[in-house]
């Protein structure tokens, strides 16, 4: 049940972006459509995560103001994009790198540390050649996130 009225929340909020564009150009103004990033992410990875990055199952992880820990090593780089549900998305490489980088720096807000550097599509692509298999995804995840941490603090992150 949770997950359709998440998928009718992600649903809403498009509805809502395009009502907002009518309203755009009724009033004469250029509307504003969602960014290619935020749509995807909206679309393929919002009814789990949440519209917000707030997921409603304990089991499934927030994103909202954690996810850009990962980045401060290139293990948590490669690994949030060689999750199974990631890497095997439906998207190409240059719209799987902009629906990372919404999710990493819009969603990740303060997590997100200082100079990190953007998903190219160019490294979405090689790390989409080498998708996780381990098993237990819940464990791996929280001894990159461990690494991660203590290299943001090391770095003053």
């Amino acid at each position: 049940m949770w997950r359709a009225s998440a998928i009718g929340v992600v649903f809403g909020a498009l509805a809502l972006a395009g009502a907002s564009g009518a309203a755009d150009a009724a009033s004469g103004s250029t509307p504003s459509p969602i960014p290619l990033g935020a749509s995807r992410y909206l679309e393929s990875c919002g009814g789990c995560h949440g519209i917000t990055g707030t997921s409603a199952k304990s089991e499934i992880p927030v994103l909202r103001d954690q996810v850009g820990r990962f980045v401060c090593t290139d293990e948590g780089r490669a690994y949030l994009v060689r999750l199974p549900n990631v890497a095997f998305a439906a998207m190409d490489d240059h719209t799987l790198a902009q629906a990372m980088n919404y999710m990493v720096f819009s969603l990740g807000g303060s997590s997100v540390p200082k100079g990190a550097r953007p998903y190219s599509p160019q490294e979405v692509a090689a790390l989409r050649q080498r998708p996780l298999k381990a098993t237990d995804l819940a464990s791996m995840r929280s001894s990159v996130l461990g690494r991660a941490l203590a290299a943001c603090q090391e770095q003053g992150r």
